[in-house]
């Protein structure tokens, strides 16, 4: 399982991410993509999906109130986004120990993914950018996945609530001096 989640906006661009797993899949067809949200643009997928055929691979699974049970059965996690901050999405599917494949799109992404060394780095949009992403995931050794989710993993709690609280109280406590 491919997974990807968030608001059904142009923003997240899930109309790229399934042009580019419509590429993928053709030689992967061992894959499904599952898309988690709702929002707008939901009506347009499911027509993009419908004219690609891709009724059996891409699900539009709307809105979840625990993404969790479904990272924990995925092999990785994407984000196909035009800009983010951070995308917390990833902070959570680091937590959930999924490998993630992330455009190198403007603010958090690319340094949350340590620039590609804890991950994949696509170029944002461009055409195959995100299908080769996929094809290099299939190649790498369980090993070079593990070392890579247990390196997000460990740079995801950064943005616990416990650390965001502890700056807050040292700029506090850096005011009051």
């Amino acid at each position: 399982i491919i997974l990807s989640a968030g608001r059904l906006t142009k923003q997240k661009n899930f109309s790229y991410l399934i042009d580019e797993f419509e590429t993928f899949v053709k030689e992967n067809n061992e894959f499904i993509l599952l898309i988690l949200g709702e929002g707008e643009e939901r009506k347009n997928l499911e027509l993009l999906i419908h004219q690609k055929n891709l009724q059996n691979k891409v699900f539009l699974h709307g809105y979840v109130k625990n993404i969790d049970s479904y990272m924990k059965k995925s092999q990785v996690f994407v984000l196909s986004s035009l800009w983010e901050e951070v995308g917390f999405v990833i902070v959570e599917a680091a937590f959930n120990n999924l490998f993630v494949i992330s455009s190198d799109c403007p603010n958090g992404p690319s340094e949350f993914l340590n620039y590609g060394k804890n991950g994949i780095l696509y170029k944002s949009s461009k055409k195959n950018a995100l299908a080769e992403s996929l094809f290099r995931f299939t190649k790498l050794s369980k090993e070079k996945i593990l070392l890579d989710r247990f390196k997000l993993k460990n740079n995801a709690k950064k943005y616990t609530k416990y650390q965001h609280n502890l700056k807050l109280v040292k700029l506090l406590i850096d005011r009051i001096d």
